[in-house]
Formats: C-alpha cells, sequence, structure tokens
C-alpha cells in the first residue's frame, strides 16, 4: 500500500453527439465509492475493505467536493476542485489545494454509477461511485 500512495497522491468515451449522453442535470449528486481496488503487481489491495472510503459531491455549477481516505497511508483529507461531462464521461478536471489521485480519473456514466479504471504511473485504479 505504501508504493500506492507515493505512486498516487504525486501523481498528477463516448462521441458527445451520442443521443443517449446523460445530462449534467442526470450526473450531479452525492457518490460513495463501492468499488476502489489499487493493483501492483502482482498485488490487488481493496482499499474499501481495508477500511478506506471516497465521496464527493458533484454539483450543477462545476463544483466538486469529497473526502478520500487509505488507511496505513496517513491519507484521510477533504478535496475541492472541478468537474465536467463530456459525452458520458465525467472528467475531474483540477482539485488545486490536494494532490491526489482522484483529478487523474476520468468516469465513465453508467446509470446511477461512475466507473473508472486506469493506469496510473504504474498502478492500476479501479473505481466505482454509487450515487446515493
Amino acid at each position: 500500500m505504501v508504493a500506492f500512495a507515493g505512486a498516487l497522491l504525486g501523481a498528477a468515451g463516448c462521441d458527445d453527439d451520442s443521443p443517449t449522453a446523460p445530462t449534467v442535470d442526470e450526473v450531479v449528486g452525492r457518490y460513495r465509492a463501492t468499488t476502489l481496488k489499487v493493483t501492483i503487481l502482482p498485488v490487488t489491495q481493496d482499499v474499501l475493505a481495508a477500511g478506506g472510503s471516497l465521496t464527493f459531491d458533484l454539483a450543477a455549477n462545476g463544483a466538486l467536493t469529497g473526502h478520500v481516505k487509505i488507511p496505513g497511508e496517513g491519507v484521510d483529507q477533504d478535496f475541492a476542485g472541478t468537474w465536467k461531462l463530456e459525452g458520458d464521461e465525467v472528467d475531474i478536471e483540477d482539485i488545486p489545494e490536494v494532490d491526489t489521485f482522484v483529478e487523474d480519473l476520468e468516469f465513465d456514466v453508467r446509470g446511477n454509477t461512475l466507473r473508472a479504471d486506469r493506469l496510473i504511473d504504474g498502478v492500476r485504479v479501479q473505481v466505482v461511485m454509487t450515487k446515493q
């Protein structure tokens, strides 16, 4: 897990014309991670099972606020920034005050979930955020 924090905390879709692309009003809301896994080959760790968490609120004006906790890494912090919807993808654009992996993720909108699966500095991060 130490390599996870070091790699991620320091690291910095579909066509927009799709008729089924979600609207901002459909996407805004409070989300909680129901899956948060990190893989540094050959080991995959379930951050939620270890007591971690990730939550955020997406506001209609593009504001983002949230909290991330990664046990064993000393990470337990609030964050704020901006987001935008591009087609069926939520892009976390900027989290200026806190260096976190969240802004490195792009989430696919699938119903009431946001899903990300990304390789960041050699670390695979899999996240499913479920709307509350």
